[in-house]
């Protein structure tokens, strides 16, 4: 018994010595790894663990010493740990991807481990030292990134210039590249749109020597064109070689496309879709430029539709809209690949067309006239509207775009004055657009001076004679040019915004020298008519300004009677009606001056307070020779007589036609069979002193 009790305290001493040691070289083991922030082991080559930090611990979730005496199999999968303690006792450090299998519940935690051979301080053995990294916040990071590039439509792309790029997920759904199928330099020009290949390659080129680059090309992706920008950058080495590249890819196809449509509301007209008036004038300036670099000549066309307006009064906007896209749309078809057709504003366009010669020119005109004349389709409705042309060629008739302009809209208006059509610019109509300029001028002046006077025409009873009227008439005699046609001064009136106060001047005028006729001793001066303006009529405050003007010299209403005109009618019906009756209230009567020449109905013609017909002097003067306007004056007496109108006829010039017009039953008449306009004093003496 002695001596088996001797040997067991032998033994035991001989373990409590090889446990002492032990326990000290993992207090050094201890001292060394325990406060390290990465998991450490220590592990026999047995894949016994002896030492485990309190890093790796808390990856397990257990104590260190709870570790201590465990295989490694049982906490570490994923690996082939027979060959890893191969080669790291072979002093090959090696690192390799694993998974820490903790206590279950818990997942299986993604990590590298590194292992290498460590020196045991005896000399006569070895021990395993592990290192291990906790992969999770990095593959949470690696994850949000590839989720931030898909957000961000941002895909990631780098090489170490070997033969292939690698893409990141994303990068391969941008650009349309199968997963798994590697992506080769040589591939780069395969996905290019064909007209960016060659641009892309040589800028792409020229970035990576650069060190930086960033472009934007097109690629086809699954049949599709997108929009792509990418940018790149270049590492090197101490020697300056290429060592990798890397970079980034952006799907810019919307932001593309919202540039596309922002140029597009800057450049072209809504509604036409033809260049508006700035990027139209852009495309002629340079259509001329090449024009003078080739040494040919060009045609500027000015185009205003002729009977547009028409279509928006009688159909409304919605439909006008629609005829104006449609005749563009015709006008478009009608022109050559150079050539440039833009909407100035309105109803108005711009032709310009690169010419040969002279021929060339007047076949475009034709063409673009000819095309315009064609009716257009909307809603079902057929609309012909045609077209004013005025043309200016360079460089007979200028060199600048803006003075071609000038003169083609100058040839333009002159053709809307014949009724439509095209005519070419001469050297005449641009003295009469100087003329007209100046008139304008003068004529504020004038309104201004003493140089505009009011004449008088007498207006005589048809059966009998006796004067029954004076219809005041605006007369200019300039200091310069003498006698100014009415016709002329008027239309510039219009022009220049003049024509209210034109009509307040002769409204004025005629009440004062009414009251000088019966200031002077003339008993009943006869009533005074006076032409008033669409303009004037639309004025909403008209019937107290008119009340205002007459009775300021001292003249009453009831002396003056106010001639409107058709086309007055023809803006706003209602509104005119309105104001007419509020005159009438007033004491003043109304007359209808040039009928037969608009369009006024039986309906609105009965619904206004007028008590007078004036006819057109055009139907008057052809009574004799003319059939239609003989039988338009019969229905016009015959209209007025049934509604207890009276008629008055303008422009008799001869006894036939006051024949005539006595036999058909007219009221009224004036013209120069009687006398023609006379100032005041002589009206006085010729008419009113008998």
């Amino acid at each position: 018994m002695k001596v088996i009790f001797l040997d067991m305290g032998l033994a035991i001493d001989s373990y409590i010595v090889h446990r002492d040691q032990q326990i000290a070289e993992l207090r050094d083991y201890s001292a060394i790894f325990a406060l390290l922030p990465y998991g450490t082991l220590v592990a026999k080559p047995n894949l016994e663990v002896v030492f485990s930090n309190k890093a790796f611990a808390r990856l397990m979730g257990c104590t260190p010493d709870a570790l201590v005496g465990l295989s490694l199999s049982t906490l570490l999968g994923g690996v082939d740990l027979t060959k890893l303690v191969d080669q790291a006792m072979s002093q090959q450090p090696t690192r390799s991807g694993v998974q820490l299998l903790p206590k279950e519940p818990a997942p299986p935690i993604p990590a590298i481990i590194t292992a290498q051979m460590l020196h045991r301080p005896d000399g006569e053995s070895t021990l395993l030292l592990l290192n291990i990294e906790d992969l999770r916040e990095r593959e949470l990071l690696a994850r949000d990134l590839l989720n931030a590039q898909t957000a961000a439509d941002v895909g990631i792309w780098h090489t170490t210039y070997g033969e292939t790029i690698t893409l990141t997920p994303h990068a391969k759904r941008i650009i349309g590249w199968p997963e798994g199928k590697p992506f080769r330099f040589s591939n780069l020009a395969d996905i290019l749109h064909p007209e960016d290949r060659e641009r892309v390659m040589a800028l792409r080129k020229k970035g990576l020597k650069n060190g930086h680059y960033v472009l934007s090309a097109r690629v086809n992706r699954n049949g599709e064109t997108r929009w792509l920008e990418e940018r790149g950058r270049v590492d090197r080495d101490a020697n300056g070689k290429p060592i990798r590249a890397y970079g980034t890819i952006l799907d810019v196809t919307k932001r593309h496309q919202a540039i596309l449509a922002m140029e597009q509301l800057a450049s072209y007209d809504t509604l036409t879709n033809l260049p508006n008036r700035a990027h139209g004038l852009m495309l002629a300036e340079r259509l001329l430029d090449e024009t003078r670099e080739k040494g040919q000549q060009a045609a500027i066309m000015f185009v205003d539709l002729d009977k547009f307006k028409e279509v928006n009064d009688t159909q409304g906007h919605a439909i006008g809209d629609k005829v104006l896209a449609a005749v563009a749309q015709q006008g478009m078809l009608s022109l050559g690949e150079r050539s440039v057709l833009a909407r100035l504003g309105g109803d108005e366009f711009m032709v310009a067309i690169p010419l040969n010669n002279h021929k060339d020119a007047v076949f475009a005109a034709e063409r673009v006239h000819e095309v315009l004349q064609q009716p257009v389709s909307v809603g079902g409705l057929q609309f012909q509207l045609g077209a004013s042309i005025g043309v200016a060629l360079y460089p007979a008739h200028g060199d600048s775009l803006d003075e071609l302009l000038r003169c083609a809209d100058t040839a333009m208006y002159r053709a809307k004055k014949q009724h439509g059509g095209y005519l070419f610019y001469d050297y005449e109509m641009g003295q009469q657009v100087q003329r007209r300029a100046e008139l304008g001028a003068r004529l504020a002046s004038a309104l201004t001076s003493s140089s505009l006077e009011l004449h008088f025409q007498p207006k005589l009873d048809v059966r009998t004679g006796q004067l029954r009227g004076a219809e005041a008439l605006a007369r200019w005699n300039d200091p310069e040019w003498g006698w100014v046609s009415p016709a002329e001064f008027i239309s510039a009136a219009e022009e220049r915004g003049l024509i209210k106060s034109l009509g307040e001047w002769s409204l004025t005028q005629a009440a004062r020298q009414w009251r000088a006729w019966q200031d002077s001793g003339v008993e009943n001066p006869p009533p005074v008519s006076v032409n008033i303006s669409a303009t004037q009529l639309m004025n909403d405050d008209f019937a107290d300004r008119a009340l205002e003007l007459v009775c300021l010299p001292g003249a009453n209403p009831s002396a003056i009677e106010l001639e409107i005109t058709e086309s007055a009618l023809m803006l706003d019906y209602k509104k005119a009606q309105k104001v007419a009756s509020r005159l009438v209230e007033m004491g003043f009567s109304l007359s209808m001056d040039d009928f037969g020449s608009g369009y006024s109905s039986l309906a609105r013609l009965h619904d206004l307070p007028v008590s007078r017909l004036k006819i057109d002097m055009k139907f008057v003067r052809g009574i004799i020779d003319q059939p239609r306007s003989l039988a338009v004056v019969t229905a016009v007496i015959n209209m007025a007589r049934a509604l207890k109108l009276r008629t008055v006829a303008d422009g008799v010039e001869t006894l036939e036609q006051l024949e005539k017009l006595r036999n058909l039953g007219c009221d009224e008449a004036q013209g120069f069979m009687f006398a023609k306009a006379l100032p005041g004093d002589e009206f006085q003496r010729e008419w009113l002193s008998l």
